[in-house]
């Protein structure tokens, strides 16, 4: 008789576009156990859920463990593994709206016009193990990013369900509005040096080189023991188009655009950040988008007032306040990524369309 395996399926019931969800985890339980015999727990997440309550399990550690939904979920879970120690292989199924983390390991390959639950199954499946290191912000745990700045701001403002009608729309008018408030004074300490002084509308560290852009698919930089230090301070309209042109191109289209990238980036194992109380630096491009914004609100829409700290961010979610440690931790998950030469078949997919359909 096979000997059967335990597999964890933790899902956001709130995640991003996805729709059909029942549907959908019904299909992931149903190839789990009838292609690789596992005996499968599916099990929501819960706003507060500690990492001891969403790996519990009664018949020992799991063997493997499937996020389902957008990088905050996906952060969650493998904080929760790396937490714990756990040795769970981790797979991704990206049901959220940016999807940052798994557009840049391949699992939902640009262009795809098909469900995006037969790519990722079939890594689970199929795929190659590898380690990942990952961010730790003060307590908590981050896979793609952490931040601060009124542009960080900007993408923890859009609600769940608004995401799923505006997708990646919803952060055009908190984008707006960070640019109308201008960039804060930050001092910036990078690896235990003496702290720097610098201006800056959105501070990132991403465990990822530069978010990945440019890095199509390379492994490694998931496990280099490195961190992106990226401090951006936009100080015109061309500014912020290069910035968001640089974004677009590669996470949309797949381009790499010409020449240097128009923020600073540094390679750090780790960084402190404070933000001075009375920093507030505006330029003319900064007075032009609060015009505009309160022209499109309808009404003003005063800045808060300044004040000692500056909101966090980790993986688009609010995360506490300055002052920020950040540090990387190798080689604290075990990943689930495509093999470098795999591609599903049609026949592949066919398969797959068949078990979703009867899964219903």
């Amino acid at each position: 008789m096979t000997e059967l395996k335990q597999a964890l399926v933790i899902y956001n019931p709130a995640s991003g576009t996805v729709g059909d969800l029942d549907r959908r985890l019904g299909a992931i339980v149903r190839r789990l156990h009838e292609d690789k015999n596992y005996m499968v727990t599916v099990r929501a997440t819960t706003p507060g859920i500690t990492p001891e309550e969403l790996l519990a399990s009664d018949m020992g550690e799991f063997d493997l463990v499937i996020a389902c939904g957008g990088d905050g979920t996906v952060g969650v879970v493998l904080g929760a593994v790396a937490q714990l120690h756990s040795k769970a292989r981790v797979g991704i199924v990206p049901f959220g709206t940016g999807n940052l983390l798994a557009h840049n390991l391949g699992i939902y390959p640009r262009g795809l016009k098909g469900d995006v639950l037969y790519p990722a199954l079939e890594t689970i499946l199929n795929g190659q193990v590898i380690s990942m290191d990952l961010g730790k912000l003060n307590d908590h745990w981050f896979t793609v990013d952490a931040g601060t700045g009124p542009i960080a701001n900007a993408l923890t403002v859009p609600r769940q369900r608004h995401k799923r009608f505006w997708r990646l729309f919803v952060y055009v008018l908190p984008l707006l509005k960070s640019m109308a408030r201008g960039p804060r004074a930050f001092k910036i300490s990078i690896d235990g040096a003496e702290p720097e002084v610098m201006p800056a509308s959105g501070v990132f560290i991403t465990t990822i080189g530069e978010m990945g852009i440019g890095n199509d698919f390379d492994y490694s930089q998931l496990n280099n023991g490195t961190l992106d230090l990226i401090v951006m301070n936009p100080k015109s309209i061309r500014d912020y188009w290069r910035t968001t042109w640089r974004f677009a191109a590669w996470n949309i289209f797949g381009i790499l655009p010409p020449g240097e990238p128009p923020y600073l980036v540094r390679k750090i194992k780790s960084v402190d950040i404070d933000v001075l109380a009375a920093s507030h630096l505006k330029f003319p491009v900064h007075h032009w988008a609060r015009r505009i914004k309160n022209f499109l609100m309808l009404k003003p829409d005063f800045s808060p007032a300044l004040t000692d700290h500056a909101t966090a961010m980790v993986d688009g979610d609010r995360c506490g306040s300055t002052p920020m440690h950040v540090e990387i931790v190798p080689d604290a998950v075990r990943l689930i990524v495509p093999k470098s030469d795999s591609s599903a078949s049609a026949s592949d997919l066919q398969r797959l369309d068949k078990v979703v359909r009867q899964a219903a």
